[in-house]
């Protein structure tokens, strides 16, 4: 249900709409929390309150609960597991790595800068397979090429 309600076809999510329904779930959670306060004014028979508790907390504060899990669950990127990064991401990662080594050069710390970015490029080639892999590559090796450049002390390093 969250999966339909919650995320575009293609998988992304739609934000506003997790905003605004967790938002929501938080209140109901919090309205939860006062209500279980009010437990000892509901009966004076101790199974009565107890349904009241449970209730109380499984209905109002579960859903939150759930909606939370939910968001960790669908999270693709695990420790220790190989990423599993879609078209469109590995081209913004491999566009930024670009566009932050040209912003790098002219910069007074270039060499440091160009050595880090250089070192992501090659992480991003090593997790790719196929047509992925040799566009990251030749990305690996513009900033590579860029750094020995900055490092020879060519001023048209870009």
């Amino acid at each position: 249900m969250f999966a339909r309600r919650l995320t575009f076809p293609n998988g992304s999510l739609r934000t506003r709409r997790v905003v605004v329904l967790g938002i929501g779930l938080l209140i109901l959670a919090m309205f939860g929390t006062l209500v279980v306060t009010l437990t000892p004014r509901v009966s004076d028979n101790d199974m009565v309150r107890t349904i009241f508790v449970v209730g109380a907390v499984f209905g109002l504060k579960f859903p939150l609960i759930g909606l939370l899990w939910w968001l960790i669950r669908r999270n693709k990127e695990w420790p220790g597991m190989p990423v599993n990064w879609s078209g469109d991401e590995t081209r913004e990662i491999l566009a930024y790595l670009e566009n932050q080594a040209v912003d790098a050069v002219s910069r007074p710390d270039a060499a440091d800068r160009l050595a880090y970015l250089s070192k992501e490029a090659w992480n991003v080639a090593d997790n790719l397979r196929g047509e992925a892999k040799v566009d990251a590559l030749t990305v690996a090796l513009r900033i590579d090429e860029r750094a020995g450049r900055v490092r020879a002390g060519d001023s048209d390093a870009s």
